[in-house]
């Protein structure tokens, strides 16, 4: 493929993903998700299903930086989603774990979720959603190939 076909497809993806993602984070926080951001909703989606993390583990399966999970823990740790408890076994770590208002909020969210998430997929057929998760999917392995592969 030329260079400047190339440079249209970057461009048109961009415009595309970065109106999508900044509309649909937009929307779900403020209707969908009470004014939780979606990374904030992914901490919790994480605690739920794990019961517990270190800030460090939860960092690195979100892949950001630990001190951008250090803001959004004590966040949620002050409206009364989350605590800390220390390791019993090595008093260094702190785990994080859900509240049970947490709990209750993240099962909530995930219903609401749901819905939101549906009533948008009653206008593509199934194959074009398929289409679409099995083509992102594919980019995610792309991507985690290249990155296992230093110099690339």
């Amino acid at each position: 493929m030329d260079k400047q076909k190339i440079k249209l497809l970057i461009k048109r993806y961009e415009d595309v993903y970065l109106f999508a993602t900044k509309r649909i984070s937009t929307i779900m926080s403020e209707q969908v998700l009470n004014d939780l951001s979606i990374e904030q909703f992914a901490i919790l989606r994480k605690l739920y299903e794990r019961s517990s993390l270190r800030a460090s583990e939860l960092a690195e399966e979100l892949g950001v930086n630990k001190s951008a999970i250090t803001v959004k823990v004590e966040k949620l740790e002050n409206k009364g989603f989350i605590y800390r408890e220390r390791d019993q076994e090595d008093r260094r770590n702190i785990d994080l774990h859900l509240t049970a208002t947490g709990k209750e909020l993240y099962e909530e969210g995930e219903a609401k979720i749901e819905n939101f998430v549906s009533n948008y997929l009653k206008e593509l057929d199934h194959e074009d959603f398929e289409a679409f998760i099995n083509l992102y999917e594919k980019i995610i392995l792309i991507i985690q190939n290249h990155k296992e592969k230093p110099g690339i």
